[in-house]
């Protein structure tokens, strides 16, 4: 970790700082958006409410899923790298959801954007905590908390806008131009902050999280079915 005397909010981290929070913001706009699609996509690609609520439950079963890793990736992997990957796999998901003529379709789409989110959403909170000046410090995680608290407010009205004038699919088109943004930001100012080390992944430890995430989720959803 950067010594806090060292620390600058210099312009570079500001950008890097809003790179994150746009693809933050997006991801958790995004979800709460798509809740108000759920009886268009079950007409449009005649499936039932059992099924089509996998759009947001896979997403966040990802998300949840992805989020216990953060601590691994950060000291193995340079911030840098994690962004682009995580911006990747949000343009990749979001691309392919727009475009998706099948259900699975989109719900493959938004299980890579729930990959990009769960990285973005805990990057943003790192690169604050590592580069920003002791001073500066809560003033800036509360800017970064309000971002994460707004997204879920803006995010059905929203989605429900766009849903009665454009369609669906343009909840997704609209967000490429803010993640291209995000891309450019983070790619061109995020700094590495910690040094990396050459630490080891406890996989059967977290194969055994997965199931227990995933099992919750389907016992879940069985006992709403028939309740």
């Amino acid at each position: 970790m950067t010594d806090s005397s060292a620390r600058v909010l210099d312009a570079r981290l500001l950008l890097s700082i809003i790179a994150a929070g746009i693809m933050s913001f997006s991801g958790v706009v995004v979800e709460t958006a798509m809740n108000v699609t759920f009886p268009t996509l079950m007409h449009e690609f005649n499936i039932g409410t059992s099924l089509v609520q996998w759009v947001t439950t896979g997403y966040l079963l990802v998300l949840a899923l992805i989020i216990p890793t953060s601590a691994y990736l950060k000291r193995r992997f340079a911030t840098r790298s994690l962004f682009t990957a995580a911006i990747a796999s949000f343009l990749a998901g979001t691309l392919l959801a727009a475009w998706s003529p099948y259900f699975n379709v989109l719900l493959i789409g938004r299980l890579l954007q729930g990959i990009g989110t769960g990285i973005a959403l805990l990057m943003m909170f790192n690169i604050i905590l590592e580069q920003v000046p002791g001073e500066r410090l809560g003033f800036m995680i509360g800017i970064a908390s309000l971002i994460t608290a707004m997204a879920p407010a803006v995010g059905p009205s929203l989605g429900g806008m766009i849903v009665s004038y454009f369609g669906w699919r343009m909840i997704f088109v609209s967000l490429l131009p803010f993640l291209l943004l995000s891309a450019v930001l983070g790619i061109k100012n995020i700094r590495q902050a910690g040094k990396l080390e050459q630490s080891s992944f406890n996989f059967s430890l977290y194969l055994l999280l997965v199931i227990g995430f995933s099992s919750l989720i389907f016992a879940t959803i069985i006992a709403s079915d028939f309740g």
